[in-house]
């Protein structure tokens, strides 16, 4: 038989009861403290529910105060516009006249060449004209106090005198249409003197070379 089985005995239920009830040392304890420990778990379990319902309910405010959810936007291409064309400004014309260069006097003579201009062209006479254009003409001598006096018919026919004239003397007539008179006559002091009388090719037409103080051609 081992320790174990010394140590315990078996008594019976009325021995065991009457053990209880003659003694206080082994007296039942007081179980009236349970229903407050419970009351107080209970209420103490309440509080630590509260605690944690306001702190997580402060964490959630506080959360949904910082946390916003931006509003949607929509992206949309700006339209680009052509900037304003410039308005330019009123145009100025200056006009500036070249000045002529001063020559300098210690510059020498140039080797450029002379630019000769072409003669200008002689204007084509119509045949008409041709042909009614005549020449009068006096020559000769004249003396320091001679006086030569020259009388022709003009484009009318008509006579035209010319007083004191220098030798030689002409005159280009172009008579008018249907005008058929032709003359020249020429009178001096001393002199001896000649005239003529030639067309538009310069052909002589009338011609006096008698050297006297009067000379008269006519046509």
């Amino acid at each position: 038989m081992n320790y174990l089985d010394r140590d315990i005995q078996d008594y019976p239920d009325d021995a065991v009861d009457d053990i209880y009830a003659d003694g206080d040392e082994f007296a039942p304890i007081d179980q009236r403290w349970r229903p407050v420990a419970a009351i107080a778990g209970i209420v103490f379990v309440l509080a630590l529910i509260a605690t944690v319902v306001i702190v997580n309910g402060g964490d959630s405010a506080s959360t949904s105060a910082t946390v916003v959810e931006p509003p949607s936007r929509t992206m949309t291409s700006p339209r680009l516009s052509a900037p304003p064309a410039p308005s330019l400004p009123p145009e100025t014309v200056t006009t500036v006249t070249p000045k002529a260069p001063s020559p300098s006097p210690t510059a020498g003579p140039t080797d450029a060449p002379t630019m000769i201009s072409p003669p200008a062209a002689v204007p084509s006479v119509p045949p008409d004209v041709a042909a009614r254009t005549f020449t009068y003409r006096v020559t000769g001598t004249k003396q320091l106090l001679d006086l030569v006096t020259v009388i022709y018919t003009d484009a009318q026919g008509a006579p035209q005198t010319d007083f004191n004239v220098s030798l030689p003397w002409s005159r280009t007539v172009i008579l008018n249409p249907g005008v058929q008179s032709r003359s020249v006559v020429a009178t001096s002091l001393t002199g001896h003197l000649n005239c003529s009388i030639t067309d538009g090719a310069g052909e002589p037409l009338a011609i006096s070379t008698s050297s006297a103080m009067i000379a008269a051609c006519s046509r």
